[in-house]
């Protein structure tokens, strides 16, 4: 087994297949970045479609061009645990309780279903002695997101921001993507994620299909799964703390026509 240091650490790239860590992971194949030994992608299993066509086609365009992939999963990736009533809900779901007292249940999927999958599989590359700085973790966090850097929590990983560090923002990914001839990926995303703003939700209604069922049967789901000190909650993945079927409005639902004509979308605003 290879022994990694801090001068000679094992270097992974956090990869979610969205706009920023796809931009990452194609500077490495393409070696305007310095190479890493692993693209690890923790698949919470409750991506959209198009994320994993976009993994599916580009995972053997990075593995060509020297960029291992790896895909983890956690050993539960149900949004429900059926083993702790009080405890069961990982996502964070807006609640609500008889008396109509509203809150959120703290968010604990992206632990259980990303960061701790990725942890246990760099332990299995790296052993289980410990030493500072072992690993590098490059994470997809562009410059105009410069407010969710993070100091890892533990001693062994070091988080290092490419992107911020070349003054790369969000928009600077897509054209460089476009400008390389790669495809702009969507926002990675579980379906039912309770931060979608309005504008996601309604995307997602609007398009239909298995990503909008999906997220529409786990809202159901978890609806009567909260019970604490013997008071029941209601849950919803929608600010609104409504059922998602009725929380979305677009123009269909009133038999609005969508009127058919061309807009020049040069700024490219509507697809940051």
């Amino acid at each position: 087994m290879q022994t990694y240091t801090a001068e000679n650490p094992l270097r992974i790239l956090s990869l979610g297949w969205g706009v920023q860590s796809w931009t990452l992971a194609a500077m490495a194949a393409l070696g305007e970045i310095p190479p890493v030994d692993y693209a690890i992608h923790a698949d919470t299993t409750h991506e959209a479609e198009g994320t994993y066509k976009h993994a599916a086609k580009y995972t053997p365009w990075l593995e060509e061009r020297g960029v291992k992939v790896r895909t983890v999963v956690a050993p539960t990736t149900s949004a429900v645990r059926p083993y702790s009533k009080t405890k069961a809900i990982l996502i964070p779901a807006f609640t609500e309780n008889p008396a109509g007292q509203q809150g959120q249940i703290r968010r604990q999927c992206t632990s259980h279903w990303k960061i701790q999958p990725i942890r246990r599989l760099i332990r299995e590359i790296v052993g289980s002695k410990s030493r500072p700085r072992m690993v590098t973790s490059l994470q997809g966090i562009s410059l105009d997101e410069f407010q969710r850097m993070r100091t890892s929590d533990v001693k062994y990983i070091e988080n290092q921001y490419p992107l911020v560090d070349l003054r790369i923002t969000r928009a600077d990914c897509n054209a460089w993507l476009q400008d390389h001839g790669l495809d702009v990926p969507p926002k990675s995303a579980c379906v039912f994620c309770p931060y979608h703003n309005k504008t996601a939700w309604q995307g997602l209604k609007k398009r239909g299909g298995s990503d909008w069922d999906h997220a529409v049967e786990v809202d159901e789901a978890i609806r009567d799964k909260r019970s604490l000190d013997g008071q029941d909650f209601l849950l919803y993945v929608h600010p609104h703390r409504k059922p998602l079927s009725e929380a979305i409005s677009i123009p269909e639902d009133f038999g609005a026509e969508q009127i058919e004509f061309e807009m020049p979308c040069d700024s490219g605003h509507c697809f940051v």
